[in-house]
This record gives C-alpha cells, sequence and structure tokens, in this order.
C-alpha cells in the first residue's frame, strides 16, 4: 500500500520514501542479473535502467536539499497536491529530464542495488539540516520549497516501484 503523506516531519517523510525503495529493492531480488538488463515490453526500460534513474533522481535531489534557499513568501506545501496528482496518476507517461535519463547499462544487480541505498543515504544526510520551508530554485520542477521536493521524492519513488511491479511482471513470462 501506497503511504500517501502531507506531513512537514523530516522522519516521517524519509520513513515514506524509504517504503517504496525498499520495495524495488525486495522486487529486484527476485531477479536475476539477465533479466536485470532485460526490455520487458515496448518502450520501456529495463529494470537497471529504472534503478539507476530513481538513483540519479535521488542525487540530484539531495544536492537541491543542500542549496542554499531563501523564504518561499507563500505556502510551502503549496504545490505538493499538484505533485502527487502528476506523478501517482499511473495512467500517464512522462518524460525524463536528460540529467536524469540512464544510460542503457548493462548493469550488474548487487551494483546497482547498492546505488539506490546509497543515494538513499545521500539524501537523509543532505536532509539532515535542510530547512523545509525554504525555497529552491534552477531545477527542473520550478521554484519549489524543500519540503516540496521531498514530497515529489516520495511520489516519484512510489510511481517507479508502480513501474517496477509492472517490469516484474512482465519478465515472469519471459
Amino acid at each position: 500500500m501506497q503511504t500517501v503523506t502531507v506531513t512537514t516531519d523530516k522522519k516521517e517523510l524519509l520513513t515514506s520514501i524509504h517504503e517504496p525503495i525498499s520495495g524495488m529493492l525486495d522486487l529486484m531480488s527476485q531477479l536475476d542479473n539477465i533479466k536485470v538488463n532485460t526490455v520487458p515490453y515496448k518502450n520501456s526500460w529495463t529494470a537497471g535502467m529504472l534503478f539507476r534513474h530513481v538513483s540519479k533522481s535521488l542525487n540530484a535531489m539531495s544536492k537541491a536539499m543542500r542549496m542554499d534557499g531563501r523564504p518561499a513568501g507563500r505556502d510551502e506545501a503549496e504545490k505538493i497536491p499538484e505533485l502527487k496528482k502528476t506523478f501517482l496518476d499511473f495512467s500517464s507517461k512522462l518524460k525524463s529530464p536528460e540529467f536524469i535519463v540512464p544510460e542503457n547499462g548493462p548493469y550488474e544487480k548487487q551494483a546497482i542495488c547498492e546505488e539506490l541505498d546509497h543515494s538513499f543515504d545521500h539524501l537523509k544526510q543532505s536532509t539532515t539540516h535542510a530547512e523545509l520551508p525554504d525555497l529552491v530554485e534552477g531545477l527542473p520542477l520550478g521554484p519549489i520549497t524543500k519540503l516540496e521536493i521531498l514530497h515529489f521524492v516520495l511520489y516519484h519513488t512510489q510511481r517507479h516501484l508502480n513501474q517496477m511491479k509492472k517490469i516484474c511482471e512482465a519478465l515472469k513470462d519471459m
């Protein structure tokens, strides 16, 4: 079950983000190294590519959490409903910004799992001293508060857990 939250508590948000990451790692554990690099259906990434994409996104958001921010001058949670609606609409296809598009691979299962774990640890560290009401700029999401960034990470990761489930289901028949 997906956690949908509008909390402002860092620890609670990071726990919520850990759930889909853990789910993705559990699903990956069921795949062998060949299936990690197998395209499951037309216009899909491989499981390895999906993990690389999520890791790159987590790393970018970790960097954003360390950026200097300024007072938002608006409700710090204003964009959360829009982010939730966009990323948890599994019927829509979204285009990834170029800087987090994964390389074609091949990927080694253990290494890509360790990268995802490391990227999440990096996000946790970056969040420790972040002021969540602060607004940062220069991201593909436009001017966004650090609170909204953590909600983006939650919904984005939940979206890709759903995608990982579809990939694993398609690979069962291969």
